[in-house]
């Protein structure tokens, strides 16, 4: 009941702002700006590509994580299909799916033509699902970046307890949460850039509830962590969404602990962010127009101030 409540209660805001909510078969009008005035919402089942290949640090909780997304379709009606083959991402296979979702995959996992053929697949109107470390991932690659919305750059050596708002508290795949969410356990990420102003954020994590310091980014043993610098980020995001390509993307930092997994409040997270994705509920991914001040920039430390384990 609280869910259709929800979704009442989502799809009245929408209408308040001015947004029509229909289907993808419904004309939907736009603004003398290019905007649309509706928010589109496709039906039918659809199927997903379920992507866990690693060329870095492999998570414990990709099992978890693969069991989790397969049961959410058998109950939401769609497909899943998992797989570590990059042999996968070709025009031909891609055809088949609706839906392409990186779950904890890390650093180089796709060759320059299967890049091509994924790049073609969210250009023609394919959506796009990140987990965790799908944000750790073809860092040498443009396209992705954008899609991804922001690159990995350090976490805390130390996984534990922090908070994170909502900010959207009627987007689908926020609104069922407390707000604030006390996450009792997991590994929060920091990011090369922040995403606002081109994304539209839902939730922000709040740096004074857990200990950023010692940092990964102090590790010299890590080849990813640029040297120096501390992963404090100020204003930050830690899931969010957009319209920038053809395909809508959808992301979330969180996702690295096991028992995350399990916990309704994360699948019901991670459920109508792919919903959201593939346009399944009526949901806005339009950008914020203003970046809070100041703008992220890594300040330069003296790592060697810092105790690593």
């Amino acid at each position: 009941m609280k869910n259709a409540l929800v979704s009442m209660f989502a799809a009245g805001a929408m209408l308040v702002a001015g947004l029509q909510v229909v289907h993808a078969h419904d004309p939907c009008e736009k603004s003398s700006q290019g905007r649309e005035k509706c928010v589109v919402v496709r039906d039918g089942r659809f199927r997903a590509l379920l992507y866990t290949r690693t060329a870095g640090f492999r998570h414990p909780s990709i099992p978890a994580g693969i069991q989790t997304i397969q049961e959410l379709g058998d109950l939401n009606n769609f497909g899943v299909d998992a797989t570590e083959d990059p042999n996968a991402f070709t025009p031909e296979n891609l055809d088949n799916y609706e839906l392409v979702i990186f779950l904890n995959t890390t650093l180089d996992v796709l060759d320059g033509n299967q890049q091509q053929a994924f790049e073609a697949f969210v250009r023609g109107g394919g959506a796009f699902v990140g987990v965790h470390s799908a944000a750790d991932t073809e860092h040498d690659w443009p396209f992705y970046g954008e899609l991804v919305g922001a690159y990995f750059l350090a976490h805390p050596v130390l996984n534990q307890p922090g908070t994170v708002h909502v900010e959207d508290p009627y987007h689908p795949s926020v609104a069922h949460l407390d707000n604030p969410w006390e996450i009792r356990l997991e590994e929060f990420y920091s990011f090369k850039s922040n995403p606002r102003g081109r994304v539209r954020v839902l939730l922000s994590l709040d740096e004074s509830t857990y200990r950023q310091e010692p940092n990964t980014s102090c590790d010299p043993s890590g080849p990813t962590f640029p040297q120096g610098y501390d992963g404090k980020m100020g204003d930050h995001p830690v899931s969010w969404c957009h319209d920038r390509f053809a395909g809508r993307a959808w992301y979330t930092a969180l996702g690295h602990e096991v028992y995350l997994y399990g916990l309704p409040a994360f699948r019901q997270h991670l459920l109508k962010g792919i919903m959201t994705a593939t346009r399944r509920v009526p949901a806005r991914c339009d950008a914020e127009s203003k970046v809070p001040e100041p703008a992220y920039v890594p300040v330069l430390e003296a790592c060697e101030n810092q105790l690593l384990p």
